[in-house]
């Protein structure tokens, strides 16, 4: 029997893994430097949080752009300069002596190196490399964002015994010294272009493997959509809404739950490590999900994920500094299987509606609202624990998010299920 050749594709996954990890790695980080900025220059907590503001902001105003580009440019030209970005702004951050500073290297050379790097570009990446199991392709390479959950214990050692600025100046060599050399040495945009198949898959065997296929994921897309039909498209506003309300959930947690743990009593390096343990969730479950969302449908997978992420913040919400120490857990574990379900199910039901020559343009303009989503979070975490002394509201406004999330991917659903009932 002749051997199946390689895949590249799982070369893709790879990559798109390790850009997750130090990509979520800094974003999450924020969450310890946050309370390190406060110490240092005495900001108030909403003008501190405004930092991951800007940052959300240009991460949303350039993900057209970016979509655009990795259409025009492809994945092995876009990811290594958005690589590049980021590691020069974390490193000039750790040179920042103001908030004005800190808003043009964190804010903007990071938020704009985010996008290019980010959710788009590796969506519209896999989406092209794999099909029928797109959803397996995205949980395991968005398995990534749990292990960068894991850096937040080691940056929190890296602030006590030297200083926030040496730390956001690591974090910038470290991307420097890999992301951007593995992108630009091992990236490319479609498995036709080294002469493979998508799913890797033997020519003459995608019809047969697809009919194959359970009839309730059907990946591949009924048409293939310019962005100007997705505009006036019900799918394209539900995503952007439900991308909004996600946007918002998960910068409130990242920029504030480690924030919020020291507040209730916790000490710092114990705050970090607790909100780790999201991160060690998040990676078995991120795969379990892409699984899962192939097999029983995308809303049925989410709907389970949010109410775990929505318990998890209700436990969070309750807890105190006498808090039996498995509360700390349970929250932990409820936030990360739940929200660990976000990524994957989002990114396979974008692609499964949109996916096609366009995808790139399609996935960047929905990609504003979950960047204007990050900025609202940011700030307004901080600026409702200047205005209350906590951040309770805070997390109320984290459970309507992720709520509102998942009824714009059950809503994408019942429309996908009527439009294929009426073209029959």
């Amino acid at each position: 029997m002749r051997r199946r050749p390689f895949f590249y594709g799982y070369v893709i996954v790879a990559l798109c893994f390790f850009n997750m990890v130090l990509m979520r790695g800094i974003l999450a980080s924020y969450s310890v430097f946050y309370i390190a900025l406060v110490e240092t220059f005495g900001w108030s907590r909403a003008a501190t949080g405004s930092i991951a503001s800007v940052n959300g902001f240009f991460y949303s105003a350039s993900s057209p752009l970016v979509g655009w580009a990795y259409d025009r440019l492809g994945p092995r030209i876009l990811m290594p300069f958005g690589a590049f970005l980021i590691g020069c702004g974390m490193l000039l951050s750790g040179a920042g002596t103001s908030i004005w500073h800190l808003y043009l290297a964190y804010g903007l050379l990071v938020g704009l190196g985010i996008g290019c790097i980010g959710f788009v570009s590796n969506t519209a990446l896999l989406s092209h490399w794999f099909r029928r199991r797109r959803g397996m392709a995205l949980g395991l390479s968005t398995m990534g964002l749990g292990f960068g959950i894991l850096v937040v214990p080691a940056v929190q050692v890296l602030i006590t015994r030297y200083g926030w600025r040496a730390a956001m100046a690591l974090l910038g060599i470290v991307v420097l010294a890999t992301i951007v050399p593995l992108n630009a040495v091992f990236q490319r945009r479609r498995p036709e272009d080294i002469g493979q198949l998508p799913d890797g898959d033997s020519p003459g065997a995608t019809d047969v493997a697809a009919t194959a296929e359970p009839a309730a994921a059907n990946p591949v897309p009924a048409r293939d959509w310019t962005l100007a039909e997705a505009f006036r498209s019900f799918p394209f506003w539900s995503i952007a809404v439900g991308h909004l309300g996600l946007g918002t959930g998960l910068a409130l947690m990242y920029t504030y739950a480690v924030a919020h743990l020291v507040h209730v009593g916790l000490a710092k390096q114990m705050a970090a490590n607790a909100f780790s343990l999201v991160g060690v969730a998040r990676i078995p479950s991120t795969a379990i999900w892409g699984f899962v969302s192939d097999r029983l449908g995308r809303d049925r997978a989410y709907r389970l994920g949010t109410l775990f992420t929505l318990g998890g913040i209700g436990v969070l919400m309750a807890l105190s500094a006498d808090a039996p120490a498995w509360w700390f857990v349970a929250f932990a574990v409820l936030y990360g299987i739940g929200h660990s379900s976000g990524n994957p199910t989002f990114g396979a039901t974008i692609t499964d509606i949109f996916g096609g020559r366009n995808v790139g343009k399609i996935l960047g303009w929905l990609e504003v609202t979950f960047g204007i989503g990050v900025a609202l979070g940011s700030w307004f975490g901080g600026y409702a624990f200047d205005v209350a002394g906590s951040y309770q509201y805070a997390w109320v406004l984290g459970l309507v998010s992720f709520t509102v999330a998942y009824l714009s991917v059950q809503a994408c659903m019942v429309w996908k299920r009527r439009s294929r009932h009426e073209t029959r």
